[in-house]
């Protein structure tokens, strides 16, 4: 094994955010000698922080401004030389050589510098770093040997791996992992130069793009089975919606197909766009909502439930006491944790110690975790649910785990094995069980991933007993954050979304979630059979109750074979809610759930769109416009209703999302019919009308409004749907013959807005 110790660093950093404490610990702490250069070796110097200057080495001064300070062989040789092989030492010592086993390099703000608006070429030139990088790819090179760190956290994250094994040993996966950074780093620096010059020749519009990708690893299959497909993350725009990054482990069981991802970002993107849009609707009347029904606890439901089979055959304590003290283990598919992995998943356990439980001892093994708990309980007696303190862990330490290292696919196998600790003899037998893991698998007494706590036996704590979830940090490692639920904190209304093969089948806008459901169900009750549905609020066991007895509370349309949903994504899902979805109907335990986050974020200027063509892609800006109400004109005599106004806002969001030829009709805040992607515009107004008619909307059509995504190039279109019994429009507007529809429009009494903007989508 190569002897990895490491005995002198190179220190050359831009931003020096935390350097002197990194230089101070590797001093101090573990008597590592520095080398550094110009500014940096200044501001250690300064910290009184022993430092040895690159000329001093090399016995050359930097050169040219600065521009060659470390591009010199008595530097690059200490990083690159092979220490296995002989004839490199050789080579080492005849030069009087001592070999550098750690660089520490991050690069010259070159992004930041070209975004100012007054930036020069000159500025620009200064800001392309070469030694700094030349240095990054040695040290990345001999990863086998050197630990290559890029990024200030880099230099966080060593020194907790150092000082939680009290050595500075390292790993062949800690030095790859670094090595990948620091290569990731360079590509993504080099790539931001090469796309500033191509603008610079050719008018702002680079000859080359760099898109960077990041592969969540294959998918079940493409569109069609013999197509093979994987899921490819978009790094750019990290604030934005990303469906790529939703929680997926409640669905651990059946992975998404490549038509599942399409319709479920269709259902996301449409669900996002009318949650925004809250603003808007307040002056639309409330209508007849139906309240949530209410939890029938100690009920019918609630003895069935736990009467089911599966939940005694999965041993999940469903059935908790308060102060109960539970061993809980879980492992991981298949392969083994390396040390990084341990970390987050370490700190993804300790995470709700003193919130909602009492952690006695964890332990995060190569291939498996343990665990010794006891829930929090509130003075009502109710008790913070173990299954979901699980799902939390689990699913929060897979994400992360998954971005870090980088890998993809699920991680931890869906079975928890646990039992309720019955005396304090017991509770001390297992807790030296736990802490012995480590020896017993021959993996030393300084064992790092274990963690202790001062908590006795029952020992648990009071809490306000809410639904908090760990939440991915993803601009730290080791971050753990945790959100409030969407169901408590999104104001205005409750809206549910029904996709099929991309355009909407039934939406609902409602104050309760419940009537809000049942709107977007009856829309079109055909279409939402196997199709996705998407929820802007947290999904209660109320809820789930609600949707999971859809055909008891709302009943079918003749020729429906059957109900289910293939996806369903909400914010967030509690834990008991999914415990009604799996229970209550067989199509509960093959729905795919997608705890999406938060869904009122803001769309990025910067997102882009790209389109597949025959040899190419095409790219454009996301289309983003929305509610654009300052443009909006009524162009004929009589003026939209509140009423209608509200529902012509609904209609015109809808069809912005259906594939062109569209037409979209609402009615009372609910689709009801939905013309998409025909050849003839007028063709699309004949398929929406005869959709709310076929789904039982014939009086809904009297009084209804409809929108269409482009402008009527003549008056027939128009004339269908008033026949039907439209009495508003709202259209772009801007055909020849915009006067014709505009007379058909007055001659009925119905009214028509113009909003200046259209809405194609292919």
């Amino acid at each position: 094994m190569p002897d990895r110790r490491i005995r002198r660093a190179l220190i050359s950093v831009y931003d020096k955010t935390g350097i002197v404490d990194f230089a101070r610990a590797l001093v101090d702490e573990f008597g590592i000698e520095i080398i550094s250069t110009g500014g940096t070796a200044r501001l250690l110097k300064d910290n009184d922080i022993p430092v040895t200057l690159v000329e001093e080495i090399t016995g050359f001064p930097e050169m040219l401004d600065g521009r060659v300070k470390t591009l010199h062989p008595k530097i690059h040789a200490a990083i690159l030389a092979d220490r296995d092989n002989p004839e490199h030492i050789r080579q080492l010592a005849h030069q009087g050589i001592e070999p550098i086993d750690m660089v520490v390099v991050n690069l010259y703000p070159f992004k930041k510098t070209i975004a100012k608006p007054d930036c020069t070429l000159e500025e620009a030139i200064e800001m392309i770093d070469i030694g700094g990088v030349a240095l990054l790819r040695a040290g990345a090179k001999n990863h086998k040997q050197v630990l290559a760190l890029s990024t200030p956290s880099d230099c966080t994250h060593l020194l907790s791996v150092w000082r939680g094994q009290h050595a500075i040993d390292t790993s062949d996966d800690l030095h790859r992992d670094f090595a990948f950074g620091a290569f990731w780093e360079t590509m993504s620096y080099d790539a931001k130069i090469s796309e500033w010059l191509s603008d610079r020749h050719a008018n702002d519009l680079a000859i080359f793009r760099v898109q960077r990708l990041f592969s969540w690893g294959p998918i079940r299959y493409g569109e069609n089975p013999h197509q093979s497909a994987e899921l490819l993350q978009v790094y750019e725009n990290p604030d934005s919606l990303d469906l790529t990054a939703a929680d997926t482990s409640w669905s651990d069981q059946r992975d998404l197909s490549f038509n599942n991802y399409l319709d479920a970002s269709a259902a996301l993107e449409l669900c996002a766009e009318l949650n925004r849009a809250q603003g808007v609707w307040h002056r639309r009347p409330a209508g007849e909502g139906v309240a949530p029904a209410s939890r029938r606890c100690g009920g019918r439901w609630e003895r069935e439930r736990l009467a089911e089979e599966r939940y005694t055959r999965r041993n999940l304590p469903h059935i908790q006491n308060p102060g109960r003290t539970y061993f809980v283990t879980f492992r991981i598919r298949e392969g083994q944790l390396p040390p990084r992995a341990r970390d987050v998943a370490l700190a993804a356990c300790q995470y709700w110690h003193g919130r909602r439980m009492s952690l006695h001892i964890a332990v995060v093994m190569p291939d498996h975790v343990h665990l010794l708990l006891t829930p929090y309980h509130d003075q009502s007696g109710g008790t913070v649910s173990l299954g979901e303190l699980l799902h939390s862990v689990k699913s929060y330490s897979a994400k992360e785990i998954n971005r870090v290292l980088p890998r993809s696919g699920s991680l931890w196998l869906d079975e928890n094995w646990d039992r309720i600790m019955r005396n304090e003899a017991e509770f001390l037998e297992t807790w030296e069980y736990i802490a012995t893991n480590p020896d017993r698998a021959g993996l030393g007494g300084d064992y790092r991933w274990i963690w202790r706590s001062e908590a006795g036996f029952q020992e648990g704590g009071m809490v306000e007993l809410n639904t908090r979830r760990h939440q991915q940090d993803a601009g730290a490692t080791q971050g753990l954050e945790h959100r409030q639920d969407a169901g408590a904190t999104t104001p205005g209304l409750a809206a549910c979304v029904f996709v099929k093969h991309t355009n909407a089948c039934g939406v609902g806008l409602a104050d309760a979630p419940i009537e809000s459901y049942r709107r977007a169900y009856l829309g079109d009750p055909n279409a939402a059979m196997g199709g996705v549905l998407a929820c802007n609020f947290d999904i209660t066991p109320e809820f789930a109750e609600a949707v999971m007895g859809t055909y008891a509370r709302w009943g079918k349309n003749a020729g429906a074979g059957g109900f289910f949903v293939e996806v369903w994504q909400a914010t967030s899902f509690q834990h008991e809610a999914v415990e009604v979805i799996r229970a209550q109907k067989r199509w509960g335990e093959r729905v795919r759930l997608l705890d999406v986050g938060d869904v009122d974020k803001p769309p990025s200027p910067d997102e882009m769109d790209f389109k597949r063509i025959a040899g190419g892609l095409l790219k454009q800006n996301r289309d983003l416009v929305g509610l654009n109400e300052e443009q909006w004109k009524a162009v004929s005599k009589r003026q939209p209703t509140d009423q209608e106004m509200a529902d012509l806002r609904l209609a015109w969001l809808i069809c912005k999302h259906t594939k062109s030829n569209a037409i979209t009709v609402c009615k009372d805040g609910m689709l009801i019919g939905n013309g998409a992607g025909q050849m003839s515009r007028v063709m699309s107004c004949r398929i929406a009308t005869w959709l709310a008619k076929e789904n039982g909307h014939t009086e809904k059509l009297v009084g209804s409004v409809a929108a269409s995504d482009g402008f009527f190039p003549f008056r027939d279109g128009p004339d269908i749907l008033m026949d039907a019994g439209v009495k508003a429009l709202i259209q772009p507007g801007g055909s020849k013959r915009d006067q014709d529809t505009i007379a058909a429009c007055d001659e009925r009494g119905v009214a028509m807005i113009f909003t200046g903007t259209r809405h194609f989508r292919h």
